[in-house]
């Protein structure tokens, strides 16, 4: 399953060394590059960017590895592993010798982003590279965590942290947008600091930052003053790189700056990389240690997955497809589709983790990412050939598993395929996608919930006043206004259909779950309390989602604390707990689903049923 993806000039190989999952973008120059990813959602949000970094190198005749360490992306072991700093830092040393068995390359640079940089600096440190990169580096490890608290704490402040559960300074646990670390490896990291750890990590380093000046210009001379050659220079792109996925720019000025940079190195000519013949080759697998199953990379036309097959596959159980998250790659946030998929395949559920066309290591990447494109035809029938394939592989019953356009693309998928019987989507936004007719504001993950208690706020309209506010009271007042004339609209026109049975206006929403129904698909919408998505089925199902009375095959429930991207240990095991009590529960009975309650809306948890939403 594991092999060579060509796409034109593109080509990158799949790779497994040491537990590590990576991708191999093959060339022929003496020079090989190991890029060191940043951590947690950095690397979420900068996947796309630092493929094509790879992409570049390759192109100029430099093979580049770039690979995920253990317990982060693809690799094996989970983010609460005890001693993982310690494992990053082996891992980079493990990606350098597969680098050189792999290619041949004569001399190896590491090229790291962020807290990537900080580990590449003490990993090089210990011998055996030519050259280093560092870009936007943390100083310290403890500079880093406290950065990372910094934004937790930022995040709780705005709408979509409404309801999380804090976490003090004194944790064993720091965590932001979905990603932590744990107990003794906050200490490990925090005494990493790169003037009293690293002296001379390479020969020479290139050394862009724009975020503290002061600290850089330090190290640089710390450095200069052990014999290394430092180049020094800004990173002003950076704050357009470090943005969700569907916004990360790639930092175009910078990444020409290190292709340069690297060019330089003596004995480095730019030799054209070869063209591989499209297909599949025999490579290797990853096996996953205590849960008896195995990950194998497939291809999928021009979609990428990973394929988790456990070694004693559960009767009666559907394969689960997971789509991606918005424009994140297959990881899902918070890493949830990995944790998920091997919780399933201990338990016997084989699953496909996809990039749809364009998306993560789907190959040709897509041009522009828009959300246009995220709610598009195309990702639904790209999600319909991840279900062929798995159909193929002998799974007649597929579950489709998404959060926010990937819980639109699951629903999508389930009225279409004939092998898709059940769909489980986390803060669906849109049922049918508007395209150019959405108005301002109505893409928002702000819930009217939100922006009543803003309007409401005396410390907002005084932050409105001294121009501190991105969104002004007035802003808010439109938004509002916009959603109850909305509202009216629609209610307005159902009612006329009900008492004259003639319909005023289509609601397309509800004829697709009728579709749904038909199909006999099981579908369970999951939202938070604050979600705008939870408007949205109040706005197209009525205040209490009574339209879904008469689809006993369609649930909808709210979850406590549950954030729109699942940023939260809390958000993600409720996710994760719902989503296995449906599938082992409801979903793979071979009787007829469990009617609904009568208002269509159960709470879950502690929760009892009720009459709204």
């Amino acid at each position: 399953m594991f092999g060579k993806i060509s796409e034109g000039d593109i080509s990158m190989e799949p790779v497994v060394f040491d537990g590590c999952f990576g991708w191999l973008h093959p060339a022929t120059g003496p020079l090989g590059v190991v890029l060191c990813n940043p951590f947690g959602y950095d690397a979420l949000c900068t996947h796309r960017g630092w493929r094509k970094l790879a992409e570049r190198l390759a192109a100029a005749g430099m093979p580049a590895l770039r690979f995920d360490y253990p317990g982060t992306g693809d690799s094996t072991g989970a983010e609460d592993d005890p001693g993982l700093v310690d494992a990053w830092l082996d891992s980079i040393g493990c990606a350098v010798r597969h680098l050189r068995e792999r290619t041949g390359v004569e001399r190896v640079a590491l090229v790291g982003l962020r807290l990537g940089a900080l580990l590449a600096a003490f990993a090089a440190e210990r011998g055996g590279v030519d050259a280093l990169v560092m870009l936007a580096p943390p100083a310290t490890g403890r500079r880093y965590i406290r950065e990372l608290r910094a934004h937790r704490q930022s995040w709780l402040s705005t709408s979509a942290g409404m309801g999380a559960v804090p976490i003090t300074d004194d944790d064993a646990y720091v965590e932001a947008f979905g990603f932590g670390l744990h107990g003794g490896d906050i200490a490990r990291l925090g005494e990493l600091d790169l003037c009293r750890g690293t002296r001379a990590p390479a020969r020479r380093v290139l050394l862009l930052d724009s975020s503290a000046p002061a600290l850089t210009v330090a190290l640089a001379q710390h450095y200069e003053s052990n014999g290394v050659a430092v180049d020094l220079g800004g990173f002003e792109e950076s704050d357009q790189f470090f943005l969700e996925a569907l916004y990360s720019a790639e930092p175009v000025e910078a990444f020409a700056r290190v292709h340069a940079w690297l060019l330089q190195e003596p004995g480095t000519p730019p030799i054209p990389p070869p063209r591989s013949p499209a297909g599949l080759e025999a490579a290797g697998e990853l096996r996953l240690p205590g849960r008896r199953a195995i990950e194998r990379p497939v291809v999928l036309g021009q979609c990428f997955g990973i394929y988790c097959e456990p070694e004693d596959a559960r009767a009666n159980a559907p394969a689960v497809l997971f789509v991606n998250t918005g424009a994140a790659h297959h990881i899902g946030d918070g890493r949830i589709a990995v944790l998920l998929a091997r919780r399933l395949a201990a338990r016997g559920v084989a699953s496909l983790r996809m990039d749809l066309g364009g998306l993560g290591d789907a190959v040709p990447a897509a041009d522009a990412i828009t959300l246009d494109f995220l709610y598009s035809d195309a990702l639904r029938d790209d999600a319909a050939r991840g279900a062929d394939w798995l159909a193929a592989r002998g799974h007649a019953r597929i579950a489709a598993f998404g959060v926010c356009g990937g819980a639109f693309v699951s629903l999508h998928v389930s009225t279409v395929h004939p092998n898709v019987v059940a769909a489980f989507g986390v803060n669906l936004q849109k049922f049918i996608w508007d395209g150019a007719a959405r108005s301002p504001g109505e893409q928002s993950v702000v819930s009217s919930r939100t922006y009543w208690h803003s309007f409401f706020s005396a410390e907002k309209w005084r932050r409105a006043l001294r121009g501190r506010t991105a969104s002004s009271p007035l802003q808010i007042a439109r938004v509002l206004a916009h959603r109850v004339a909305r509202r009216i609209r629609i209610a307005v026109a159902d009612r006329v259909e009900r008492r004259t049975g003639w319909p005023v206006a289509a609601n397309e929403a509800r004829s697709l779950l009728r579709d749904v129904q038909e199909k006999n698909v099981s579908l369970r919408l999951v939202y938070g309390a604050y979600d705008t998505g939870l408007e949205e089925a109040r706005l197209q199902l009525g205040a209490s989602l009574g339209a879904l009375r008469g689809l006993p095959g369609v649930r909808a429930i709210i979850l406590p604390a549950l954030d729109h991207a699942l940023f939260t240990r809390e958000a993600r095991d409720a996710v994760i707990a719902d989503f296995e009590a449906w599938l082992f529960g409801e979903v793979s009975r071979e009787a007829a689903p469990v009617p609904a309650p009568a208002c269509g809306v159960a709470r879950s948890g502690a929760f009892a049923t009720s009459t709204s939403a």
